[in-house]
């Protein structure tokens, strides 16, 4: 084999899952997990067999410990007895200072675009990179790092180690539904009550970390609509034997030329984005004022057939009055109500409380 022996003993430790429920036989552990290795094998099939059995027998437990067998009919099944077992098992690779500070900062800030699963496989990295930087200087780099995207400290509230079994199960199911490419359906918690059906039937298309939510971006089959769905507002999932339909990113998202005119403190703030690679400035007579221009992706809004500019207009909002949207004409406009709206609450005698809560209606035009 052109891999070494060590690494396809350590694909097949990984390969194999941890509990009795997770069992495989070797034929399907070389065709649906040891693909990679079987490509690049110069073996036939069954000297490819015969070297991945040898070293499983090689660390099998007898006494019902580590990696067990059973026989179902005719063949074995072979699994881990945990996860501890399983980890002790890799020949394990050098924890670098540098290793160990990737590790750690994937689980501060990034642990819910992890899957469960892997979060879980992870714990003796995640571990022993604690252990070496407690003794690394490299501790003081995560001491200095602030990881705030939205501007201040606010992360998401999902979390591995503190969610309960049934919300880490909910979270790995659409994990896997998405990556499988499986239907699922649904009970959802939204805040339109049109769309807080009784039931939906979901296509899942992305896992999605957007505005520190974890979201999946699905198709809708009753209503054959693709929009985003908040993970933790998922109730009552289950796997649903309706086709998968696969949408195109051209049928749910469009393209749109955005013209603006900006401060330069917010023209600086884009050059410091992937939106510089974009934009076009020009400068404006007026100091500090320059024009905008570029073109962006919008989604598809789910409740009308035109560009949704929930997204982008939350974004510029956080800019105020140092930005003026000029085109699209759509975008402008929630710009122009939300301007409007603002106004009524600050400075007219009114019931802010009614203003507040038809914003949701208002911006979906529901």
């Amino acid at each position: 084999m052109k891999s070494s022996n060590s690494e396809f003993r350590n694909a097949i430790v990984r390969s194999i899952g941890v509990g009795e429920d997770k069992a495989i036989k070797i034929k399907d552990l070389i065709e649906n997990r040891l693909s990679s290795f079987r490509k690049e094998s110069q073996d036939s099939f069954d000297s490819f067999k015969k070297n991945a059995s040898r070293i499983i027998t090689s660390i099998l437990d007898d006494e019902g410990e580590g990696l067990c067998r059973v026989k179902k009919g005719n063949a074995y099944l072979y699994y881990w007895t945990s996860q501890k077992d399983k980890d002790d098992a890799v020949e394990q690779f050098e924890m670098s200072e540098e290793r160990a500070f990737a590790f750690a900062f994937i689980k501060e800030y990034l642990p819910e675009l992890i899957p469960p699963h892997i979060f879980s496989a992870l714990q003796t990295e995640f571990k022993r990179a604690e252990e070496v930087l407690d003794h690394s200087e490299l501790t003081k780099y995560l001491s200095k790092i602030d990881f705030n995207p939205m501007g201040y400290d606010m992360h998401s509230v999902l979390d591995h180690e503190s969610a309960t079994i049934e919300e880490r199960k909910s979270w790995q199911f659409v994990f896997d539904c998405t990556f499988e490419e499986q239907c699922f359906s649904a009970n959802y918690q939204s805040i339109h009550k049109s769309f807080d059906a009784k039931e939906l039937i979901l296509s899942p298309q992305r896992i999605v970390l957007l505005n520190q939510h974890l979201k999946v971006l699905a198709h809708e089959h009753n209503t054959n609509t693709t929009r985003y769905f908040e993970i933790g507002k998922l109730h009552d999932l289950t796997a649903s034997k309706e086709q998968f339909i696969e949408v195109k990113k051209t049928e749910y998202e469009t393209r749109e030329k955005i013209s603006a005119i900006c401060h330069t403190w917010v023209k600086s703030n884009f050059e410091a984005t992937s939106i510089a690679d974009k934009a076009t400035f020009t400068k404006l007579k007026t100091d500090d004022c320059w024009l905008i221009e570029m073109e962006l992706s919008f989604p598809i809004h789910f409740n009308r057939k035109e560009p949704d500019p929930f997204f982008i207009a939350n974004y510029l909002s956080g800019f105020s009055d140092s930005i003026v949207v000029l085109e699209p004409e759509f975008l402008r406009r929630e710009m122009l109500r939300r301007a409007a709206s603002l106004v009524q609450a600050y400075t007219v005698q009114t019931n802010s409380e009614l203003i507040v809560s038809a914003s949701p209606k208002a911006m979906t035009r529901n």
